[in-house]
């Protein structure tokens, strides 16, 4: 199974047609056609599962900037499960403001006692 990720398909488009497109280039699994929550317009990409990695490259191979409707489409494998890395940000040591240490956020951070948050 390989999954694609299809970019630039027009607003008007159903999982249907996109299959139909798909099809031609090996067994179509599944086709996605991502819509707005709220009002059920596309948001122009999706996504098409092929049942073999051949049919998948030689669906990209031939349709990778092509046109529907003068709309100019991307298909590329999708990534399969990118997980971010959380990002460390630590502040200067010793930084300062008006002379006194800072805390951010107004918090008090002396030891042993548990942080006091202003209001």
């Amino acid at each position: 199974m390989s999954k694609l990720f299809v970019v630039g398909i027009p607003r008007d488009m159903e999982s249907a047609e996109l299959e139909d497109i798909f099809a031609d280039y090996g067994t179509v699994s599944n086709t996605t056609v991502v819509t707005d929550m709220e009002t059920g317009i596309s948001k122009g990409y999706g996504f098409v599962t092929m049942d073999d990695r051949n049919a998948a490259e030689a669906a990209i191979a031939a349709l990778d900037g092509g046109q529907i409707d003068e709309r100019t489409i991307s298909v590329r494998f999708a990534q399969q499960n990118v997980v971010q890395q959380p990002v460390q940000i630590s502040r200067p040591a010793g930084m300062k403001f008006n002379n006194q240490p800072y805390t951010p956020a107004g918090k008090d951070t002396r030891k042993g006692k548990r942080p006091r948050i202003s209001r």
